[in-house]
């Protein structure tokens, strides 16, 4: 066997070595790794459709009816076509759905490079760049660029290397290198000029009018900007009209007109509500308008732009818009004295802005500019002298072969000593990893056998089931935890006084450290109810509030845990007449006549937080015979399933309890736990579940 393998390695080496033929490739860069989280480049506006439509004729300097000579097999028919719808498939959804796109793209560059055409693999490879630039990723794109100009350069299809000229220019852009970028973007527009392509001349207009503004040069901005509509309105091309009114109002915005660049946002908004696929623009107008309105001091005109600019930002993902939109809005909501809402958006565009992470390559990309000029330069090299060094490589292999052939014959031997001895060694580590796996084994039984153990005593600290239904006879409680033990928690008891008090609670994690503050809970509840004697629902949870973030040390500045429960809890008047409620972010359902009437909780935890003197709100609600009322954790709403793998959601649950109340609590449970199943299908549970239901 091992002989087999050396006669195989040196034929194989020796056909290398004879080869005539050797490929280059640009080394991928081991810092650059691609991810969903990495931001848009800091461009100031997106340009009609970023990345644009693939044109169906090409412009070259080869005079009509001349071929293109080469040994490149042409595509066909089919092929051409096929790359093309793929290609145009994936530019609409390059926001909406990224990864689609790219998918959509590889798999028309795979179509393009097997049929060995330099002008779809270019095409495919310019999109595919596209694709890069926009998810900031500018190594990436500026090799898929550079590739698809030397594709085009030998093709001479001008129409595509002013494209990649401009593509180039924006990579430049991007990386702040102002002056490399204007010349590239200039590139693009003089050869565009000189083919008469119009719609390419009005886009290099507006290239270069992002270019001055993201290089605060905004009065050559704005002489680009009049050049750029002024073609768009002779050619009637609405989207550009709507896009360069966007790009002004920007400058103006700069220069402190704001007048007239609240004009040009509107006149770009009116535009461009009309115009499919332009939904970045259109958010990015908004957001200047709302400054503007903002700066003029008009904030209730200023809020439902920035509304507008969360919603498209969420719809789209347009992080960098999305949580400057939250961030604008939250200091309106804060300034008309509104501190919940501020707070909400204030948080939200924490969690947003950490998301939008800049990347930088600069080095790189004058490392991939060099390696054009020289590939550029090796083009122009004389076909007499590439002949020479091709002589001269083969009198040099020959001249070595010998010697070649001997080395290879010694590393023969030296590669089958190494195999044995490799074969001694995985003889050894598969022993080791045998008893390491038993190892492994036996602690995981033990691990087993403890939360099983765990599980017992959680069980043992609920209410038995028959118990509560002595008191309510048509009395259901769905308990899931997601994993052996849970952190979820139903709680009740029976006053002296024939009160009934009744807790639903959903902790901070699941399993274990779910469970442990489950215990916490019930301690907390126990301490409250059946020592302090307290009656009253709100001040039920002030108290289990304080004894959770004094037992966990939540009010010290310097601990950091932030663990609580979210809980509603009910008491019941002897007879049944009324209800008091109390809720820690947690509802109440009240089914009556068919109508759902919700009672909302109050937007706080219990711990989690150092509010220790918050005062929770009591609710009294009167009762009617045949009322169906419903306590429960966010499990079951926010359970994944269905056919797109989405959110149950509570409407679908309210719509589910007004289907099934008027039936027995047993036959509501039966139904419940079906409906959860055909619903979650082959995905996990993602969250403990507890749904409770006592019908009157």
């Amino acid at each position: 066997m091992i002989l087999r393998k050396g006669i195989v390695l040196v034929i194989t080496l020796l056909w290398v070595f004879q080869s005539d033929a050797f490929s280059y490739e640009i080394p991928k860069s081991e810092l650059d790794i691609r991810n969903n989280t990495t931001p848009r480049p800091a461009s100031p506006i997106e340009l009609f459709n970023l990345i644009d439509p693939v044109e169906k004729t090409d412009v070259t300097d080869e005079p009509a009816g001349k071929k293109i000579s080469g040994s490149d097999k042409k595509s066909t028919a089919g092929d051409s076509i096929a790359v093309l719808k793929l290609l145009n498939a994936a530019q609409p959804i390059a926001h909406s759905d990224y990864k689609k796109a790219f998918k959509l793209t590889t798999e028309a560059m795979q179509i393009a490079e097997a049929t060995k055409d330099k002008e779809l693999i270019g095409r495919a490879q310019n999109t595919m760049g596209n694709l890069y630039w926009f998810s900031g990723d500018y190594t990436h794109a500026s090799e898929y660029y550079i590739d698809a100009l030397k594709n085009f350069q030998k093709t001479k299809n001008k129409a595509q290397i002013a494209e990649c000229y401009r593509n180039i220019g924006w990579i430049y852009l991007g990386q702040k290198k102002y002056e490399l970028s204007e010349d590239y973007l200039l590139k693009s527009l003089n050869l565009n000029i000189k083919i008469d392509n119009k719609k390419r001349i009005i886009i290099n207009y507006d290239d270069l009018a992002n270019l001055y503004l993201t290089s605060e040069q905004y009065e050559k901005g704005l002489k680009a900007c009049e050049k750029s509509i002024a073609l768009a309105k002779k050619y009637r091309f609405p989207d550009a009209i709507g896009t360069i009114h966007i790009t002004t109002g920007l400058l103006n915005y700069e220069l402190k007109r704001l007048s007239e660049a609240e004009k040009e946002y509107n006149d770009g908004i009116g535009i461009l509500v009309k115009v499919p696929n332009e939904s970045y623009n259109l958010c990015l107008g908004y957001l200047g308008l709302g400054k503007v309105k903002n700066d003029q001091g008009k904030l209730s005109e200023a809020l439902p732009l920035f509304e507008k600019v969360i919603a498209l930002g969420k719809d789209h993902n347009f992080p960098p818009e999305l949580a400057e939109g939250y961030y604008l809005a939250s200091r309106i909501y804060r300034a008309q004295n509104n501190p919940g809402k501020a707070y909400d958006y204030m948080e939200l565009y924490a969690e947003t802005n950490d998301s939008v992470n800049a990347r930088n390559n600069r080095d790189y990309i004058q490392e991939m500019a060099a390696k054009l000029e020289y590939e550029q330069n090796k083009l122009q090299i004389k076909s007499l002298e590439q002949e020479q060094k091709l002589s001269d490589a083969r009198l040099d292999r020959e001249r070595n072969f010998k010697i070649f052939l001997i080395v290879i014959i010694f590393f023969l031997f030296l590669f089958g000593f190494f195999i044995y001895r490799s074969f001694l060694r995985k003889k050894k580590d598969n022993q080791l990893i045998a008893k390491a796996y038993q190892e492994i084994e036996s602690k995981n039984k033990d691990i087993s056998d403890s939360i099983e153990y765990a599980l017992q005593i959680q069980q043992a600290r609920l209410p038995q089931v028959e118990t509560i239904q002595q008191s309510f006879p048509e009395f259901f409680v769905m308990y899931l935890p997601r994993d052996i033990v849970s952190g979820d928690f139903y709680w009740f008891t029976e006053t002296d006084s024939g009160k009934k008090i009744f807790a639903v609670s959903d902790c901070t994690g699941h399993g274990i450290p779910g469970a442990f503050m489950s215990m916490m809970g019930i301690d907390g509840l126990n301490y409250a109810i059946l020592e302090k004697r307290i009656e009253s629902s709100s001040q039920i949870l002030n108290h289990v509030n304080k004894f959770i973030i004094e037992s966990l040390k939540q009010d010290l500045e310097t601990v950091k845990n932030k663990d609580g429960m979210d809980t509603a809890i009910c008491i019941f008047e002897k007879d049944l007449s009324s209800v008091k409620y109390a809720g820690a972010n947690r509802p109440l359902w009240l089914i009556r006549n068919k109508e759902l009437i919700q009672y909302a909780p109050d937007k706080m935890s219990i711990g989690g937080n150092n509010y220790s003197d918050f005062e929770f709100n009591e609710i009294t609600i009167p009762l009617q015979k045949g009322d169906s009322i419903y306590l429960f954790s966010d499990g079951y709403p926010d359970q994944f399933g269905g056919e797109r793998n989405k959110k149950f959601m509570t409407k679908n649950l309210k719509q589910l309890l007004l289907e099934i109340t008027h039936l027995s609590a047993r036959e509501q449970e039966a139904i419940l736990q079906t409906s959860l199943q055909n619903w979650k299908g082959s995905f996990p549970q993602i969250d403990d579940i507890i749904l409770v239901g006592i019908k009157l």
